[in-house]
This record gives C-alpha cells, structure tokens and sequence, in this order.
C-alpha cells in the first residue's frame, strides 16, 4: 500500500561529533568520528523513505554549500525536493551536535538560517493535494522565513481533507501563541513529549492539557516517553504501548524517526496501537546507531526489533 507524504519546514544541517558530556572549556577533546548529515526534518524524511513511504520535502535552505549537501542527500534517496527552495543570499540552519555515545545524551549548538521570506512553492497545492497526510515540526514555525509558507500549506491540506499531523518539538515555545493556535487547531494528530504539553496548551499539563488540546480540533494526541514507550490519548482514553529494550548509543532523531515510523503504520493500515508498536520499535532501532540523517534504521532494522520482542505486524518492508 505505502503511501505518499509531504514534509513542511525544518530542513537544517546535522555536523554530529562524539564528545564526553559536559563539554569543559579549557579541556580539549579529539573525537573520534564526525558525521555531516541533514537534520532536524530531513531525520523525518530519510526514515519514512525507508520505511517505504514516498516523500516529498517543502521548505528552505541556504543558497550555500551546506544547503547543496541537503539537497543531494536527500535526492539521492529518492526524496523529492521540488519544493524546496534557496533564496539568493541565503543562508542554511547549522546545528553541531555533541553527542556523548556513553550516556546516550547530547547537546545542541544552534545558528539560524538567514533570508528573506520563502515564497510558496509553485505546484505545492496540488502535491499536497495529491498527498495522503501533511507531516509539520514545530520548529518550522519558529523559522521565520518559511512560517507563511508552511501556514498556507496546513490551510491547503484542510480545504482538500488531507490529515496534518504535528510533531510539537521544543522549539514550540519560540512561536507566538496567535500561531501555535492556529496550528493546533489545524492538525488532527500531535506528537509530543511530556515536557513539550504545556507548550501547546498554555502551561497546563496532564489530562487537564490533553483535554485542551482535544476540544481544539485534534482527535489523537501521543505522547512520546522514550525508553517507555508512547502513550496514545483520545476522547476514549488513554493507551500506553511499552517500549522495547535498546542498548542507547545515541538519541539524536529517535523522535523524528518514531514518527516516521508512526506515519508509516497509519498509511499502511495499522491500527493506533500497532502503529505506536511500529514507532517503538524504530525509536529503539535508531538509539542503537549514531547520528540519524542517512543513518536512520532500514524497515528490517525496525522489525528485527520486533522479531527480538516476539512480536510481528501486518507491515511489510518495501
């Protein structure tokens, strides 16, 4: 069956280097390693791809060579990039990732892409049109840039019924509280950990916030709990679906591959429950390698963890 998404925003690039936390100023470190891959979406992206899904990517980068490397790894993949546009002058998202491979932690260093508005891309309506669910990250509305864009695309994606999904995201609690309204009155499924709650229901938290959030619009809220598991909560209640056993190397972009995986699950049929099972299992696949970008786990990978647990799906691997 597979299935057919489009990703809007957050295109940034990944330089992920293996360091022991906390980095000490004065103390000098050699990692071992370094790894250059697209991030923040782009982790959405390449793991749905693997998942089997086709992929289509909206949004930004810079008219520099950090931008190119974005663009040729997600197209040698297979992802579409129409989209995706490079203003003149422009420049693209950088993050450097501090990852301690010991801990399983890291840290974040962060520079904005700069450039003027990114005007909506021609032939995006129909993409989306044509699509069968719109996927969106938070953080895309704490880039100013492409925040018009990706707002008329949760519009388009209403006017023609195609499902919006939310991943909230820490950066949630940069956006303006008019946005951060609009959005989730829009999408009809969120992801979100329990700290990112209050940022999407004014500072509530537990059954109080998803209360709120379900009177907005969407009908599904999951909340990611990492080692855990997810827990799935409507109108009907809650579910929670136990996480499988992992040994941690690193958890840069389990997130966004659970979601990917999670997506995947629905456009293929799963139900709710096997769906999270699906996502669980990518979680605990991707915190087995380093880094995420082109790394994220093969659709085998995802069900051996499954096979490990005993456990199958009615989803079979492109």
């Amino acid at each position: 069956m597979a299935g057919h998404v489009v990703s809007v925003g957050d295109l940034v690039l990944d330089i992920v280097l293996p360091v022991r936390l906390p980095v000490v100023g004065g103390e000098h470190q050699e990692p071992a390693s370094r790894q250059v891959e697209p991030g923040g979406a782009a982790n959405f992206l390449f793991a749905a791809r693997h998942m089997g899904l086709r992929v289509s990517a909206a949004g930004a980068v810079g008219a520099d060579v950090f931008g190119q490397l974005i663009l040729d790894a997600l197209r040698t993949d297979g992802i579409d990039t129409t989209h995706i546009l490079a203003m003149p002058g422009s420049t693209t998202t950088l993050v450097i990732a501090l990852a301690d491979m010991t801990s399983g932690q890291h840290t974040f260093l962060g520079h904005y892409g700069t450039g003027e508005d990114v005007p909506y891309p021609a032939g995006l309506d129909a993409t989306i049109a044509s699509a069968d669910l719109l996927f969106v990250m938070g953080y895309t509305f704490a880039e100013k840039r492409v925040v018009p864009m990706a707002l008329r695309a949760l519009d388009r994606a209403r006017q023609v019924g195609i499902p919006v999904y939310l991943d909230v995201g820490p950066f949630m609690a940069a956006v303006p509280p008019d946005v951060v309204q609009h959005v989730t009155q829009r999408a009809e499924l969120m992801l979100m950990t329990e700290d990112e709650v209050g940022l999407v229901s004014e500072g509530r938290a537990g059954d109080e916030a998803y209360a709120d959030l379900l009177a907005r619009g969407p009908h599904t809220l999951i909340v990611k709990r990492g080692a855990s598991g997810c827990t799935i909560i409507t109108r009907d209640g809650q579910t929670h679906v136990p996480g499988y056993p992992a040994r941690v190397v690193d958890t840069i972009g389990a997130g966004d591959c659970f979601a990917a995986a999670f997506v995947a699950g629905r456009l293929n049929g799963l139900s709710l429950v096997d769906a999270a099972r699906l996502a669980n299992a990518m979680g605990a696949a991707t915190v087995q390698k380093a880094g995420a970008g082109r790394n994220a786990p093969t659709c085998a990978e995802v069900l051996a963890v499954l096979e490990r647990a005993g456990e199958r799906l009615d989803f079979r691997c492109e």
